[in-house]
């Protein structure tokens, strides 16, 4: 009895003696560019028994393996194909994180990495989120009998912050439309701002909090005839 009492302290001390750390909080990956997943574990000087594995969180898909000292990605998913990479020269100091090239909308969600070495094995959920630096916005002028129409076009994800102000920074109506997601993990967004007057000064401002991105474009337009108008 107290050997089995033993044996099961010694296990449950054991099984704290190994763990993966990863972030607690979302982890950004930015449209087209290189999404870094973190995963720290307690590293040892043999590395012959390293095993890392990362898997999606959903369907339990194989993103990366690395075992016997080497990428071992016979069984990675087809849309991980030449995308993913581990830092090698890391691996020894305990940094199994892993880079995803060409990030889209679709590599959005969880990512399990699992780690395995001669002090045990443990595991670690990494939540990576999707944005998109908003494209330059295009500016048109509507004109008509009655009034001015000035509207913003641009591609954006998530969808922004949108504030059109006056020339004594006073908050204006604005109208915003917004497309359905495209393909390529973005929002078409148009936005205007319409009045009747013949002069006006209006500053457009574009937030992307996601990515810290803040676009402002500044607009005067005279109207001299109703026909005939000029940009300041």
């Amino acid at each position: 009895m107290l050997c089995r009492r033993l044996l099961f302290w010694i296990l449950l001390r054991c099984a704290d003696c190994f763990s993966v750390t990863v972030p607690s909080s979302p982890v950004l990956g930015v449209r087209r560019a290189t999404a870094h997943l973190p995963c720290a574990f307690e590293p040892v000087s043999d590395l012959s028994d390293l095993v890392i594995t990362w898997q999606r969180e959903e369907d339990l898909q194989v993103v990366h393996s690395f075992y016997y000292g080497t990428d071992q990605l016979e069984r990675q998913g087809r849309d991980y194909i030449n995308r993913t990479k581990l830092n090698h020269k890391e691996i020894p100091k305990g940094n199994a994180s892993l880079s995803i090239a060409k990030f889209g909308l679709k590599d959005a969600g969880k990512y399990v990495c699992v780690v395995s070495n001669s002090k045990g094995t443990d595991r670690g959920v990494v939540h990576l989120v999707y944005a998109a630096f908003y494209s330059e916005p295009k500016l048109s002028i509507l004109l008509n009998s009655t009034d001015v129409t000035v509207q913003y076009e641009m591609e954006a994800y998530p969808r922004p912050e949108v504030m059109w102000q006056g020339s004594g920074g006073q908050n204006l109506t604005g109208q915003v439309e917004v497309s359905s997601e495209s393909d390529g993990g973005v929002f078409y967004l148009k936005s205007s701002y319409m009045t009747q007057s013949p002069v006006f000064n209006v500053t457009f401002t574009l937030k992307n909090p996601a990515v810290h991105q803040k676009l402002q474009r500044h607009v005067k337009v005279y109207i001299s005839d109703g026909k005939h108008f000029s940009l300041g």
